[in-house]
């Protein structure tokens, strides 16, 4: 984005003197910082990057050419990499305690980031490019596809914003604790993103396995603490702990060969119990409710087998909408978001078509 001192905090082990001075601050306010967001935002980030600070909604920011961006992408892109955070925070934040696998962390981080593809012309699977890359400035899923990029980045840096406390899974640098709230924060372009969207990514990473919602045997005693919450005296299964994993090794394909990619639409539980089976749905997807179910599903298949596998239009959105309303008896609205859903997996091989 241009910032200012990008250069010189690049460089900044050459630059020892030149950066101390941009990054005094009182330890007093610092010390008790777990997590990079908290850090950056009780010390003056935008001096320090040579950007303008300013706050959204309360939270810090900053802006440089009219581009507004949070703390942490911003202050990565300066230094050029996750990797490059142990170091810098021993060097110019020593009070600022590391956990135990702070440096794995950064460095999966780091290796997921870079092994985005950087364009159509890259050396990525198809599977990927359907889903990061844009065909061109007219791809209709052109905006979902940059942010599935900035989403899968804000989840690495997940890894990277936790300094302090104590690692969560057995294999070192790969436990999260994942939100929408922080998702946001660690967006490049959070403007461009919403809950919903951002809800849904996640889910199309987890279906590829990039992350996964880590199961019992894989928490450390401090990461199973987590797994549960008080909700007015009760205990409540919390599903925010997950396993991060490598993007290479991921299967992209188990996404792009069976779900358009519209990340206003949720993807059901029912769908993935079709394409995982029973046990994996309920073990690594236990949060998603409600959702098209198999009444919605037999109804579209039962069309499918009846249109004898043309390309005719078989009958219109809206016709669809107040069928499944009948049948379920949901509301219209929700009626119609089921029938976005069902037409949003590919292998129901249907067209959402509206009356003119």
């Amino acid at each position: 984005m241009g910032y200012k001192n990008k250069e010189l905090l690049t460089n900044w082990a050459n630059n020892i003197d030149k950066v101390a001075e941009l990054t005094k601050h009182s330890t007093t306010r610092t010390a008790k910082k777990s997590r990079l967001n908290e850090l950056l935002t009780s010390v003056s980030t935008g001096k320090i990057l040579g950007a303008t600070e300013h706050k959204i909604d309360g939270k810090k920011m900053l802006s440089i050419h009219k581009l507004t961006t949070n703390v942490v992408p911003a202050f990565i892109e300066c230094l050029g990499s996750p990797e490059q955070l142990p170091a810098f925070l021993r060097a110019f934040y020593p009070e600022v305690l590391q956990r135990k696998d702070y440096k794995q962390a950064c460095s999966i981080a780091t290796s997921n980031i870079l092994q985005m593809p950087s364009g159509r012309g890259s050396g990525a699977s198809q599977a990927i490019k359907n889903l990061f890359v844009p065909a061109n400035k007219f791809d209709p899923w052109r905006d979902d596809k940059k942010l599935m990029t900035d989403v899968w980045q804000a989840v690495n840096l997940i890894a990277a914003n936790q300094v302090t406390g104590h690692q969560l899974s057995l294999e070192s640098g790969r436990g999260i604790y994942v939100t929408k709230d922080l998702i946001m924060d660690m967006l490049e372009h959070p403007e461009k993103a919403t809950k919903t969207k951002i809800a849904n990514a996640l889910i199309l990473m987890r279906i590829a396995g990039a992350v996964h919602l880590m199961q019992p045997s894989e928490l450390t005693d401090s990461g199973l603490k987590l797994t549960q919450f008080n909700h007015d005296g009760k205990l409540v299964n919390s599903h925010h702990v997950y396993t991060l994993g490598d993007f290479n090794t991921a299967d992209w394909s188990l996404v792009s060969d069976n779900f358009n990619l519209n990340l206003n639409t949720q993807i059901s539980k029912e769908m993935l119990i079709q394409l995982f089976g029973e046990k994996v749905a309920s073990d690594y997807f236990p949060d998603l409710h409600g959702g098209i179910g198999k009444t919605e599903i037999d109804f579209f298949m039962t069309l499918k087998a009846q249109s004898g596998y043309t390309n005719e239009v078989i009958m219109s959105a809206k016709a669809a909408a107040d069928t499944i309303s009948s049948l379920t008896s949901v509301k219209d609205r929700t009626a119609r978001l089921y029938t976005d859903q069902v037409c949003n997996a590919k292998p129901v091989e249907m067209e959402k078509n509206v009356k003119i």
